[in-house]
């Protein structure tokens, strides 16, 4: 068995050899294309750490499951990256109603040892407008490719109708972990009665551990603004509940601009009450929201640092079936 360094000193190609590419995977409505070109069209800066890119498609558009990754092939860099598509599936679709033309998204965060991610934190302008070439690949998907073990569960998980009639989500992120989740969120959203169509789950809690940024503004926390918006708008029903840890600096600067306020409590972003806790995420947090863990209905999806998922998958293994559990490991 390969060491943590060795693995670490694998590329993406090498550490996901094992995921399904292409057109492996397939549904009904979705199969997998292969290597597509794209121009890298925008760069936003969220925070201190965290990029976000927009890379319009020239080849025309492209199909995925929320939660899947691009293999990106830079011109001049030997390597492979893998990055999660953070935008909704209708982004890269030829059926997409907006007007834009089709793309992906990426969230990146700072990384000078990851040659792929470096090269996309050179200063904009030397990168703005470059082609670069992607793939689609993963496994850790909305809906799951998974089956229920239980014959007489009313819902059927990994089926063609998986996802519609489900009785609730529970998304757990940490850090960057958001980014595969916050996709499955937008899929949801855009498949819900505020947009015209049925319900795909009942209610979605979202718990989302991050350290607060240097600005001590919790909209600079990457995504926070997006995932409170579906729930505010009504497109998704359930909560948000935010775990935050940082400097105190940091901390000092939230609490001066909320005008004494302290972080802990309940606090109101875009028509969503998100109650925000000044600590880490415990299993004991993710427990109860799980609820009752012998529902067929209940699905949970942790992704974030390799000691929160281990801890948080462990302790879900004693009261909920282990093909309603799905985590996406980077390391």
């Amino acid at each position: 068995m390969s060491s943590k360094k060795d693995r670490l000193r694998e590329g993406h190609l090498e550490r996901t050899a094992d995921e399904p590419r292409n057109a492996v995977i397939s549904s009904p409505t979705v199969l997998l294309a292969d290597l597509h070109e794209v121009q890298l069209e925008r760069i936003e800066q969220v925070n201190e750490r965290v990029r976000l890119f927009r890379l319009r498609l020239l080849s025309g558009p492209a199909k995925f499951l929320p939660g899947q990754w691009l293999d990106t092939y830079i011109p001049g860099v030997p390597k492979a990256g893998g990055f999660t598509i953070t935008s909704a599936p209708s982004s890269s679709s030829s059926t997409s109603s907006s007007s834009e033309p089709p793309y992906f998204e990426l969230a990146v965060q700072e990384s000078p040892e990851n040659e792929p991610a470096a090269w996309l934190w050179r200063p904009a302008g030397e990168i703005l407008g470059e082609r670069l070439r992607v793939r689609v690949g993963g496994r850790f998907v909305f809906p799951p490719l998974v089956k229920e073990k239980d014959a007489s569960a009313a819902v059927d998980v990994g089926g063609e109708n998986f996802g519609r009639g489900l009785g609730k989500v529970v998304f757990v992120a940490g850090g960057v972990g958001v980014n595969p989740l916050v996709s499955m969120l937008s899929y949801i959203a855009d498949n819900s009665a505020a947009n015209g169509q049925e319900d795909l789950v009942g209610e979605v809690v979202f718990l989302y551990a991050s350290k607060l940024p240097r600005s001590g503004n919790l909209s600079d926390i990457l995504f926070l603004d997006r995932i409170t918006r579906v729930f505010g708008e009504g497109r998704v029903r359930g909560r948000v509940k935010l775990f935050v840890t940082g400097t105190t600096a940091a901390a000092s600067s939230l609490q001066g601009a909320a005008g004494g306020i302290t972080i802990a409590g309940m606090r109101e972003m875009n028509g969503t009450s998100v109650e925000v806790q000044r600590r880490r995420i415990t299993s004991a947090d993710v427990e109860d929201a799980v609820g009752d863990g012998r529902d067929p209905g209940t699905v949970v999806y942790v992704c974030g640092p390799r000691g929160m998922t281990d801890e948080i998958v462990e302790r879900l293994a004693g009261f909920i079936d282990s093909g309603r559990v799905l985590t996406e490991k980077w390391w």
